[in-house]
C-alpha cells in the first residue's frame, strides 16, 4: 500500500487542462519545437530502411554472410531499444534539449563512422559498420521518446497536441519511406558508404538549430536516477531482443536464443520488483492502471510488429519473388508509407474530435483488413494491382501510428508525459524487433516445408491480420469501459 502511495495515482485524461497553461510557450517556440521533434524522429527512422535496402550491396562488397548482414541492422536496433526508457528520465532530470543534442551528436558521429566503413573491405568494414550503427542506435534511443516529450511539454492543450503528434508520426513514416529511395538512388552512382551521408548532414543541421534556438524543459519533480531500474531494464530489453534475433536466425532452441530469452525474463522480473519498491521509478507501474494507457502499449507492440514485419516480408517477396531492384522495391513500399504521410494530417484533425483510443481501434481493424487483402499478391502481380492494397495499409498505419502515441500521453497527467512517451516507444520498438524475427521464421519454415514464396507470405500476413483483430478488440473494449465509467 505504501508503494502505491509513493507511486501516486494516475489522473484520468479528462481531468487535465484542456486549454493553455500559464506561461505557455509562444507560437514561434512551439513551431520550432515541433519542427525539431519531427526532424528528430525522421533521422532515427531513415537509417533503418536505408540500410536494409543496402544489405545486398554491402554483402557483395564485404563478403558478409546472411547472419553478418542481419547484425548490420540489429546493431542499430539493440542500443536504440535499450536506451529508450532511460532517455525519459534523463530528459526529465537534465533537460530534454540537452538529451536531444546528445542524441543528435551521437547520430552524426555514428553515421560518419558507418560512412567511413565504406572505405574499407572485408570484416574490417563490417566491424566498423557495426560500431557506427551501434552509436547511431544509441542516439536514436535518446531521440525517440525525447521528441514526443518535447511536443507534450510545448503543447499542453490536448486537442492541439493531437494534431502535432500526428505530424510527428508523419516524420516517422517519411523516414521509413525515404530511406529506400535515398539508398536506391545513391547505390546507382556511388559506394554504399555514401548512403549514410545525407542523414549525417540532416542530423548536424537539426543539432545546430536546437543548440541555438530550442528552449530547455524539465520535469524533475519526484524524479531521480533509478540506477537499479535502468540497469535491469537495459538488460531485460537487450537480452530478450538478442534472444529473439538469434531465435529468428539460429532457431528458437539454439543456446543463444534460450540464454538470451531466459536472461531477459529474469531481468524483467527483477525490473518489476525494483520499480514496485522505488520511490522514484524509471517506469511508474501505476501508469498501467489506466486502461487507455495499457491498451495503447499493447497496440503499439502489435501495430509495429505487423507494420515493420510486413515491410520486411514484402521487401523479401518483391526482391526474391518478383526479382525487383532495390529502387523498384522502394517505390512499391512508398504506396504504404507515402499514403501514411499524406493521411496523417487528416487523422490529426480527427484526433481533436474523437477519442484517440477509438481511432486506434479503427486503425487496427483497417490494418487487419489490409493484411488479408495483401494475401491476393502473387509473384506475377503488377504494381497497379499491389498499389491499392498497399495504400489501404498506409491509411491504417496513419491511424495506428498517430493514435497510439496520442492515446498513451493523453492517458496520464502532464508531468508524466515524458515517462509515458518512453514506455510506449519502448513497446513500439520491441514490436518492431519481434515482427521481422517471428514472421521471418514463419516465412522460412513454410518455404522449407515445400510451400511457394507466395503461400508462405500469405500465411505470415494472416498471422498479422489475426493479431491486429485482437488489438482492435482490446481498444474497442477500452472505449466501452470508458463510457461505462463516465456514466
Amino acid at each position: 500500500m505504501a508503494n502505491a502511495s509513493r507511486a501516486g495515482r494516475i489522473a484520468p485524461a479528462h481531468s487535465q487542462r484542456q486549454g493553455g497553461q500559464a506561461g505557455a510557450p509562444s507560437k514561434r517556440t512551439v513551431a520550432l519545437t515541433i519542427t525539431l521533434a519531427v526532424l528528430g524522429v525522421f533521422v532515427t527512422y531513415v537509417p533503418i530502411t536505408a540500410v536494409s535496402d543496402s544489405l545486398t550491396t554491402i554483402g557483395a562488397s564485404t563478403g558478409a554472410s546472411t547472419a553478418d548482414l542481419q547484425w548490420v541492422s540489429d546493431s542499430y536496433i539493440l542500443p536504440m531499444a535499450a536506451m529508450i526508457l532511460s532517455a525519459g528520465v534523463f530528459g526529465d532530470l537534465h533537460g530534454r534539449r540537452r538529451v536531444y543534442l546528445i542524441g543528435m551528436a551521437l547520430t552524426v558521429l555514428g553515421t560518419v563512422i558507418a560512412a567511413l566503413a565504406g572505405t574499407l573491405s572485408g570484416m574490417s568494414a563490417l566491424h566498423l559498420l557495426w560500431t557506427g550503427q551501434a552509436v547511431t542506435g544509441a542516439g536514436a534511443g535518446l531521440l525517440l521518446p525525447t521528441t514526443l516529450a518535447l511536443i507534450a511539454h510545448a503543447v499542453p492543450d490536448l486537442r492541439a497536441r493531437a494534431r502535432y503528434v500526428a505530424l510527428w508520426a508523419t516524420g516517422l513514416v517519411l523516414g521509413i519511406a525515404v530511406g529506400p529511395l535515398i539508398s536506391g538512388t545513391i547505390l546507382r552512382y556511388a559506394g554504399w558508404g555514401w548512403v549514410f551521408v545525407p542523414n549525417a548532414g540532416l542530423a548536424l543541421v537539426a543539432g545546430v538549430l536546437a543548440a541555438l534556438r530550442l528552449a530547455e524543459s524539465k520535469a524533475p519533480h519526484g524524479r531521480s536516477l533509478d540506477w537499479p531500474g535502468q540497469i535491469t531494464a537495459t538488460i531485460a530489453i537487450a537480452a530478450s531482443i538478442f534472444g529473439v534475433i538469434e531465435g529468428g536466425q539460429s532457431g528458437w532452441s539454439s543456446a543463444q536464443a534460450v540464454i538470451g530469452l531466459a536472461v531477459g525474463a529474469v531481468a524483467f522480473a527483477a525490473f518489476l520488483r525494483v520499480e514496485a519498491r522505488s520511490s522514484s521509478p524509471l517506469l511508474n507501474l501505476s501508469l498501467f492502471r489506466s486502461p487507455a494507457f495499457s491498451a495503447a502499449g499493447f497496440s503499439a507492440l502489435i501495430a509495429l510488429f505487423a507494420l515493420v514485419g510486413t515491410i520486411f516480408l514484402l521487401s523479401l517477396f518483391f526482391g526474391a519473388g518478383q526479382h525487383l531492384s532495390p529502387l523498384a522495391i522502394g517505390v512499391r513500399l512508398l504506396f504504404i508509407n507515402g499514403v501514411t504521410a499524406v493521411a496523417n494530417p487528416l487523422v490529426g484533425r480527427l484526433l481533436t474530435r474523437w477519442p484517440p483510443v477509438a481511432l486506434l481501434a479503427v486503425g487496427l481493424g483497417l490494418g487487419s483488413v489490409a493484411m488479408f487483402l495483401l494475401t491476393g499478391i502473387q509473384v506475377d502481380t503488377s504494381i497497379g494491382a499491389a498499389a491499392w492494397r498497399l495504400a489501404i495499409l498506409g491509411v491504417a498505419d496513419a491511424f495506428m501510428l498517430s493514435a497510439v502515441a496520442v492515446t498513451a500521453i493523453h492517458a496520464v497527467p502532464h508531468h508524466l508525459a515524458g515517462m509515458a512517451a518512453a514506455a510506449n516507444t519502448a513497446l513500439r520498438q520491441y514490436g518492431a524487433v519481434l515482427g521481422p524475427a517471428v514472421l521471418g521464421v514463419i516465412l522460412t519454415s513454410r518455404i522449407a516445408g515445400g510451400a511457394s514464396m507466395s503461400s508462405a507470405l500469405h500465411t505470415a500476413l494472416k498471422v498479422n491480420g489475426a493479431l491486429l483483430v485482437v488489438a482492435a478488440i482490446v481498444c474497442a473494449m477500452t472505449v466501452r469501459l470508458g463510457r461505462n465509467t463516465a456514466n
